[in-house]
């Protein structure tokens, strides 16, 4: 029953994930990227607020949960998968010029060396892991520069061209759906999960040895 409740609000993250990113579309189809980066952060403050499951804010925690937390973060990748696929479906369906957008975005994505998307997805992790552990950390919800920090840390990753699994996999879906189910679109989403996962892990275990450091001092 846990699984099923993970899995649900997994789903719900994704089509969180996929609001955001339809108004990047939307503002990049007009030549406004900047305005849709940052436009993009409502989906991520949605999740952090309604405490939705989402694969990129828990990747972090990897190596200081037991073995079983591979697959709650399984669960979340899929989730994610199921509620980006449904809603990148529907709004391609719905908004054909979004879809024209998307699907120059993702063959843009396709050309990159294998190595370039990997590194690309762990610079992401790092920026989503920092505005998801102080979101977190912080437990007085009105406190505004956790917010500050959800719409400085995601339009910075847009930005800059970094990849998030969860964004791409809704461009994918978005594009007509087909890039979504070529074996070079699979891969380049598992590259880019493995990215995020390695700059967030990397990140959080270097955070918290300097902060041991210097207790110790």
């Amino acid at each position: 029953m846990t699984y099923i409740k993970d899995l649900i609000s997994a789903v719900l993250a994704g089509i969180m994930i996929s609001f955001g990113g339809a108004v990047y579309l939307a503002c990049s189809a007009t030549d406004n990227a900047p305005l849709g980066a940052i436009m993009f952060s409502l989906g991520l403050t949605v999740i952090l607020i309604q405490g939705f499951l989402l694969f990129t804010g828990k990747t972090a925690y990897l190596l200081e949960n037991k073995p079983s937390y591979i697959l709650y973060l399984l669960t979340a990748w899929v989730g994610n998968i199921l509620g980006c696929m449904l809603s990148g479906l529907l709004v391609g369906l719905a908004k054909p010029q979004l879809a024209e957008t998307a699907q120059k975005i993702c063959e843009a994505k396709l050309n990159q060396a294998p190595w370039q998307t990997i590194i690309l997805g762990a610079l992401c992790g790092i920026l989503v892991y920092i505005a998801v552990d102080y979101f977190r950390s912080d437990k007085d919800k009105k406190a505004f520069p956790k917010y500050l920090l959800v719409f400085t840390c995601v339009p910075a990753f847009i930005l800059c061209g970094f990849e998030h699994s969860v964004a791409d996999m809704f461009y994918f879906a978005a594009s007509s759906g087909y890039l979504l189910y070529t074996g070079k679109g699979i891969v380049y989403i598992l590259l880019v999960s493995l990215g995020n996962l390695v700059g967030a892990v990397l990140f959080h275990t270097l955070k918290k040895t300097v902060v041991a450091k210097i207790a110790e001092k």
